[in-house]
């Protein structure tokens, strides 16, 4: 990929005769909501098609992967806007390869999305994931689990090939992160055991393929506490063949203090998950609560 940056007298058509694309393609694939209005020292992303096919009445997604021998997904991460339409229409044009483009197939990438998610964004994201963790499930000390609706987006991550991660997290009747809650756990060896029975239930009846343990501002005297539930969550999951990935707190030694940090020790949690996710946007992000993010 190219990265232009908008200088003084650029418009699309100019940028996209510098590069050979034309200004639609630009739009499409940058998601420019004014591209009449551009803006100086903006960032836009230049892809230059080599393959292209225009759809054709009839055409189906699959048929077009194999007249061209490439998989299905490489077309829909190459054209999100038909993942999100559902449905090819005549006249697109798709791009099958980009030029001096190499194509990664080794990395492992994990979603985040809440229930109420833009499902055409989230359609639009899923060619590019290995993981979709669902946002969240809650739980009380006696074991029992707060639902979360997520069958539809169950449904439409295994669509596409997608493994949806169930999340669990200690939050309070107003959905925030609760120290409390979580040590009324770990205090509770019967609810503690409960939990993961309902979890293990939980799980292989609605098809997830692992679970992601996001425990926030953990108490530092529930550190031993913490790891002991992780590891015995492992043990009841690996037992079915389910993996365990654990959020942890973005930090930048073993020394730090604070109450998002202390419990979350990186060698001995790393050991006993399969998989451990850096919350790095800890550090700071943007939110409006009226965007949909994943």
């Amino acid at each position: 990929m190219i990265i232009h940056v908008v200088k003084a007298g650029d418009t699309l058509t100019s940028i996209g005769k510098q590069y050979g694309v034309t200004p639609e393609r630009i739009t499409l694939e940058n998601e420019l909501p004014n591209p009449e209005n551009l803006i100086i020292g903006q960032s836009i992303g230049i892809r230059i098609p080599d393959i292209v096919h225009t759809v054709v009445e009839g055409d189906t997604l699959f048929e077009v992967a194999q007249t061209y021998d490439v998989d299905a997904n490489q077309i829909l991460q190459n054209n999100p806007q038909i993942a999100a339409a559902q449905s090819l229409t005549p006249g697109d044009i798709l791009v099958i390869t980009y030029a001096q483009e190499d194509v990664i197939d080794s990395i492992m990438i994990n979603g985040y999305a809440y229930p109420f998610i833009d499902k055409a964004v989230l359609r639009k994201t899923l060619p590019f994931l290995t993981y979709l963790s669902i946002f969240t499930y809650g739980f009380t000390a006696e074991g029992e689990l707060v639902p979360v609706e997520d069958e539809e987006l169950i449904a439409i991550a295994k669509e596409f090939g997608v493994a949806p991660i169930m999340m669990l997290a200690p939050m309070d009747a107003k959905g925030a992160f609760n120290s409390d809650v979580a040590h009324n756990m770990f205090t509770n060896p019967e609810g503690q055991a409960t939990l993961i029975e309902n979890i293990v239930t939980t799980m292989q009846a609605k098809g997830y393929r692992g679970l992601d343990i996001d425990f926030e501002f953990i108490l530092p005297e529930d550190k031993e506490g913490f790891l002991n539930f992780i590891t015995a969550v492992n043990t009841a999951l690996d037992a079915v063949g389910l993996l365990t990935l654990v959020a942890l707190a973005p930090k930048t030694s073993g020394e730090m203090t604070g109450l998002l940090y202390e419990a979350h020790d990186y060698p001995t949690i790393g050991a006993v998950a399969d998989i451990v996710l850096l919350m790095t946007y800890e550090w700071g992000y943007t939110y409006k609560h009226t965007s949909q993010w994943l």
